[in-house]
């Protein structure tokens, strides 16, 4: 199901007291589509513009949120309409008027008759679409005439129906609609033009299924079976700019019907009416009718001629701080393993006697993970990868070590829960500096295992650990292959696995089932037999970017009942780590899971298919930021999350 909007392509120019500001997309059935994007609705927009930098502006704003745009018509003989929105200081209050024509030069930029192709558009259409409507001119009547469809018009002017009689007007909206909604000026014309009494007369005449009437700060009337419900505005925003007000509220409106299957319950409308009334607060507050969802467009006058005219529209690209960060990432993992950490790692002294915990939260606790399991493996003493509030509540009497991950080495939650513990059993892993950690936790100097280098100082920005998760794990590899003596250049090792994955991932990935996973926000993950350290460190990535929820499966544990979430819930969309064996479970398990299942196999066994599929895990993460077009690098966390993130005190 879309919700599609039907119209040709406008842009908007704002001025403020005769001084340009910029251009961003308008026209109220693509703004409606734009606020129902935003709010994650799927959309698209069936329409006709120039083949001019309005033009590509228009489709630029639409498609900055992600409403497919594939079937917006170029012409090359035609202006892309032009709207000119002024604004002036009036006593404080901002006052406004909009025009067709240029308050400059006064030229209009504006063809009358609709250039869209219904014929196109009735043979792309799919049948579940929503279509909004916005006007009643010839081309958009030959739509609402001749579709099935389920049909919304938000009608905001009337004089397109003062040459018609009143036969016509009933007749080009009478039972044609599933939602009409009227601004209060349309409804009152209608009303004495079709020589009606009431609302409730208008709603019986042209019969949709639900009626809106936006009456501002008289609050709405909605209709529904004949029966009129009034809702009183409770509190009024500041208001900075009312021009895009009813496109939000009718979005809003829209939004809820799609939840509740075009049902129309009456118990349901109050909280309708507050949730188009929060929407529009937002818009009301901004200046333009986007100006909520992305800011004007800044453009730049060319040579003498009106902004109107001529301009040009240089975008600044944007650099994903994900995309740097797993640029970077096989340097500096080089450098983490040249660095004398690996050194430092045999000054510890493990043995078989030792009972050892590795501390790390977030990215970090993926380093400790692999190296408990390293360090186990090696000397076969008891290790435990914990998070630091587990540290708090278990009897430490009988613990020799505890190794700390931190990528800045000064982590408030890892060093607090080790504050009353002996500092001579202390050691921290860390690329931070040696003498602000030294200072500000009181660590040793000589138990800092630091893989900073003069030629590896800068370090990951943003909230997803890259190298704080793989550059750990690979100085511990490193000791690992060092013991046993193992016939494996580590750097070529660790080149050859990002290649591969870099390869790979891209191919195993691909867009649909990405979007898959976002449409029904949830991903499983399955893990076991050396595949851990990867899978914990995806669930982590997945949900600190916020792009969907992680459901986490032990291959075995999912056995003892777990499918039955799995099955009710429709939680299809799996990806399954393994190393290169494969046990008699896992086949079964593999059957089980079927085609909607993306298997993330190892070249290698044990450890170094631990580490191996540590580095696939980076890409899977980079690889759906990019199909899904954002930087998970740098999530938008709400104030009161950051509150908690920052917290430093007693855990």
């Amino acid at each position: 199901m879309r919700v599609v909007s039907i119209g040709d392509l406008v842009i908007d120019y704002y001025y403020k007291n005769e001084k340009f500001l910029g251009v961003n997309g308008g026209m109220t059935s693509h703004n409606i589509i734009a606020n129902l994007a935003k709010m994650g609705i799927k959309t698209a927009v069936f329409g006709v513009c120039g083949n001019d930098v309005q033009g590509k502006i228009a489709i630029k704003s639409l498609e900055k949120l992600e409403i497919d745009v594939k079937n917006i018509t170029v012409l090359d003989n035609i202006r892309t309409r032009c709207f000119h929105v002024s604004y002036f200081d009036n006593d404080d209050k901002l006052v406004f008027n909009s025009k067709k024509r240029c308050p400059f030069c006064n030229n209009k930029k504006w063809y009358e008759n609709s250039l869209i192709n219904t014929d196109v558009i009735i043979k792309n259409i799919n049948d579940e679409d929503i279509l909004i409507f916005d006007n009643l001119n010839n081309k958009n009547q030959i739509l609402i005439d001749t579709v099935s469809n389920k049909k919304i018009i938000d009608l905001g002017q009337y004089f397109e129906l003062e040459n018609l009689s009143n036969k016509e007007i009933i007749e080009k909206l009478n039972n044609k609609f599933e939602i009409i909604n009227f601004n209060e000026r349309v409804s009152k014309y209608l009303i004495k033009r079709l020589n009606l009494n009431n609302d409730i007369d208008l709603y019986n005449i042209l019969n949709p299924n639900f009626m809106t009437i936006t009456r501002g700060e008289n609050g709405a009337t909605f209709i529904s079976n004949a029966i009129e419900y009034n809702f009183k505005l409770k509190k009024k925003g500041n208001i900075v700019d009312s021009t895009g007000a009813g496109d939000a509220f009718i979005s809003s409106i829209i939004k809820d019907c799609i939840k509740n299957n075009f049902v129309y319950n009456d118990n349901l409308f109050e909280q309708w009416y507050e949730n188009s009334n929060k929407l529009t607060a937002k818009v009301v507050a901004e200046m333009g009718a986007r100006g909520h969802i992305n800011p004007l467009f800044k453009v730049k006058q060319v040579n003498e001629e009106c902004i109107c005219d001529n301009f040009t529209y240089n975008e600044r690209r944007k650099i994903k701080r994900c995309n740097i960060n797993i640029n970077n990432l096989e340097t500096r993992i080089i450098n983490a393993i040249h660095s004398k950490a690996s050194n430092k790692i045999n000054d510890i002294n493990f043995n078989e006697n030792n009972n050892c915990l590795f501390i790390g939260t977030g990215g970090s606790y993926v380093g400790a993970y692999f190296a408990s399991k390293v360090i186990n493996l090696i000397y076969g003493c008891n290790t435990y990868a914990m998070y630091p509030r587990d540290v708090l509540y278990r009897n430490n009497n009988n613990i020799d070590k505890i190794i700390l991950f931190s990528y800045s080495g000064t982590t408030d939650d890892i060093i607090t829960s080790v504050k009353d513990l002996n500092k001579k059993n202390l050691y921290i892993v860390t690329k931070g500096e040696l003498q602000n950690i030294v200072l500000k936790t009181g660590i040793l100097k000589k138990n800092i295992i630091s893989y900073r280098t003069s030629s590896n100082k800068s370090k990951e920005r943003g909230f997803l650990a890259f190298e704080g998760a793989v550059a750990p794990s690979a100085i511990f590899l490193k000791h690992y292959l060092t013991k046993n003596n193992a016939n494996i250049n580590i750097e070529n090792f660790i080149k050859d696995s990002i290649k591969n994955w870099q390869e790979k991932i891209g191919n195993l990935i691909n867009k649909d089932i990405i979007l898959k996973m976002k449409e029904d926000k949830i991903l499983n993950l399955f893990c076991g037999d050396y595949t851990n350290s990867a899978c914990y460190d995806l669930e982590s990535k997945i949900t600190e970017s916020g792009i969907f929820n992680c459901i986490v499966h032990e291959k075995k544990n999912f056995s003892h009942g777990r499918f039955i979430n799995y099955e009710n819930l429709n939680n299809n969309c799996s990806l399954y780590f393994k190393q290169k064996s494969t046990t008699k479970y896992e086949k079964e398990l593999l059957k089980y899971l079927g085609n909607n299942n993306i298997v993330i196999e190892s070249n290698y066994d044990g450890i170094l298919a631990e580490f191996d599929l540590l580095i696939a895990s980076q890409f899977i993460i980079y690889y759906f930021g990019k199909i899904m077009n954002i930087d998970v690098s740098k999530p938008k966390y709400s104030l009161n999350a950051m509150k908690i993130y920052f917290y430093k005190g007693d855990l």
